[in-house]
């Protein structure tokens, strides 16, 4: 009989499956002029296409902007001739989750910007262990970005992932954050993403661009009919992950500015728009983790066979 410990890290494995799939796909999408609406919705039906859900809306981030920003229900944007664009991309099998993110430098000027993101990824999976600190994983991103002249964002982490939950408690820093003494243990999830800029290595929210949001404390809900049924339609098929107006525009006409208006009125938590504070550009890369038996699973490098 497998033991309720074998079927989540099944469902583990088969979320990072379909994430690494689906990104394989959707890079070959990224290009000058391409509509990052398309993009997103592609990514989207595919995860369900291939047996999963996505655990948020995709993040397409460009140039100077690092994560949080997710198309509109009629987005016209799309992929400039120059920029690195970030595709960040989340997957859950029955709720656990793979969280996965890649780097293309549009245009060529920051080929070197995006290697050191994915070899700060690199270093980072190698060293993780049970027993390891967080703090050391921090180091060694921190250590990796500045051999390449660059800096890590230090008000950016990865995290703990559990059933339904994105960020479950614990932040993997990209510096030797003095803080994080906590270490990897058993039988536990995580995502790691190192972000490296050629700025100042902080992220500041831009308040007036919000698209993906979540619900926030059930107690928040107004006794307002109208807005409750709302809410309460969206509690039911989204729980506490995040979502954007493209997942309820069937529930309700213009749910960009509607969602825009109950975040406004703290009924639902927002994601604003998070941008490199000197308008530098940033790159990300991310991979899922499991730790399974005392052995290091790496999800979101198996690709699904079709």
């Amino acid at each position: 009989m497998i033991s309720r410990r074998e079927e989540e890290f099944k469902k583990y494995l088969r979320a990072g499956e379909i994430a690494s799939r689906v990104m394989e796909e959707a890079l070959k999408l990224v290009k000058p002029g391409y509509s990052l609406l398309k993009l997103a919705e592609y990514i989207e039906n595919k995860i369900i296409e291939y047996g999963g859900r996505p655990a948020f809306p995709t993040n397409i981030s460009i140039g100077y902007e690092a994560a949080h920003y997710t198309p509109y229900v009629n987005d016209k944007k799309i992929f400039p001739e120059k920029g690195v664009v970030k595709i960040d991309i989340g997957v859950h099998v029955d709720g656990y989750i793979a969280d996965m993110a890649r780097s293309i430098d549009l245009g060529g000027e920051h080929t070197s910007l995006v290697e050191a993101s994915e070899e700060a990824l690199l270093r980072a999976i190698e060293k993780i262990n049970i027993g390891v600190s967080a703090r050391e994983i921090g180091r060694i991103i921190e250590n990796t970005a500045k051999s390449y002249a660059y800096k890590t964002i230090k008000n950016l982490s990865g995290h703990k992932l559990d059933r339904y939950k994105l960020h479950a408690g614990y932040n993997v820093p990209n510096y030797p954050d003095p803080l994080a003494l906590w270490r990897f243990s058993n039988n536990t999830a995580y995502a790691i993403e190192p972000f490296i800029t050629n700025g100042r290595g902080y992220v500041d929210d831009d308040k007036s661009i919000v698209t993906i949001y979540s619900v926030s404390k059930r107690d928040k809900i107004p006794s307002n009919n109208l807005e409750e049924d709302i809410l309460r339609k969206i509690l039911e098929r989204y729980d506490s992950l995040p979502f954007c107006g493209r997942w309820v525009r069937d529930l309700f006409p213009n749910p960009d500015k509607l969602l825009y208006t109950f975040y406004q009125k703290k009924y639902l938590n927002g994601y604003p728009l998070l941008i490199e504070i000197s308008t530098a550009q940033v790159a990300q890369a991310e991979d899922t983790i499991v730790i399974y038996d005392k052995k290091i699973h790496v999800t979101t490098r198996s690709k699904l066979q079709l």
